[in-house]
């Protein structure tokens, strides 16, 4: 099983995507989760990326912004690239599956 429940903010400004000769959708935005390491005890805030497609794409765009805060479901994508040097590099993505706002003023 390959599923993901976070809740946290919408770290930075989106921009909506389009691709498949624009029939298709999608925003890409880290999420910051707070944590506490608890060796330390110190706060830390880890950035998740988040992949939302479509209609959840559209809506997340429409009513939510920088600061935001939403909880999602979704699952783990890890993919790969050659970055300019030609190395190897790996990143890991969250795909959205579902979404809730957390803010009140956020609602639909």
């Amino acid at each position: 099983m390959n599923k993901v429940y976070l809740i946290g903010r919408i770290a930075h400004d989106f921009e909506l995507k389009f691709f498949d000769n624009g029939k298709r959708c999608y925003i890409q935005f880290p999420l910051a989760i707070n944590n506490y390491n608890k060796f330390t005890g110190e706060k830390v805030t880890d950035f998740i990326d988040i992949v939302a497609f479509d209609k959840k794409a559209e809506i997340i765009n429409e009513y939510l912004s920088k600061g935001s805060q939403i909880s999602i479901e979704g699952h783990i994508q890890i993919g790969s690239y050659m970055d300019k040097q030609q190395q190897k590099r790996y990143s890991t993505k969250i795909i959205l599956e579902s979404f809730q706002f957390m803010d009140k003023k956020n609602t639909v």
